[in-house]
């Protein structure tokens, strides 16, 4: 029988390095977007959400309002590729598939204040306007199964 030195310090650099991977749900799991949602929203912290939507068939319409005099992009992270938005425009997007996530940056990296506005079933508002207040600045909004609103 061959015994073999084992370091004591192996076991906790393991452990730290399995919880560390666990808690990132954006490694590579995010292609399978399904099961990266899964593990995101197991993930979302327990905080009050920022509104909440009523979904149709585990989607959502969101309209996107940029009310900023420059523009921005946006993407839907798995859903769409990076698209831009012209200052004071808007665009829909239909039929997102929950959960969801929309993250947006204005193209001169100024800070952005959005606001949620329900508008039915199924339909949600976000209109994106400037802002100087750092507290204020979110730049994704995340959109639970269960239609929560959370902005970060």
């Amino acid at each position: 029988m061959c015994k073999l030195p084992i370091d004591k310090t192996w076991l906790p650099s393991l452990l730290a390095v399995s919880l560390a991977v666990a808690g990132n749900s954006f490694l590579p799991l995010t292609h399978y977007a399904s099961f990266a949602g899964e593990i995101s929203q197991a993930n979302e912290p327990e905080r009050v959400p920022d509104g909440k939507i009523v979904p149709v068939n585990g989607k959502v319409n969101v309209k996107l309002t940029n009310k900023t005099n420059d523009r921005l992009f946006f993407y839907v992270v798995g859903q769409t590729n990076r698209q831009s938005l012209a200052e004071n425009s808007t665009v829909a997007l239909p039929a997102l598939t929950l959960p969801a996530s929309i993250v947006f940056r204005r193209l001169d990296g100024a800070l952005l204040k959005p606001s949620l506005k329900p508008g039915g079933e199924g339909t949600l508002e976000v209109r994106l306007d400037e802002t100087k207040d750092l507290g204020l600045d979110k730049t994704s909004l995340r959109i639970r199964n269960d239609g929560a609103l959370f902005l970060r």
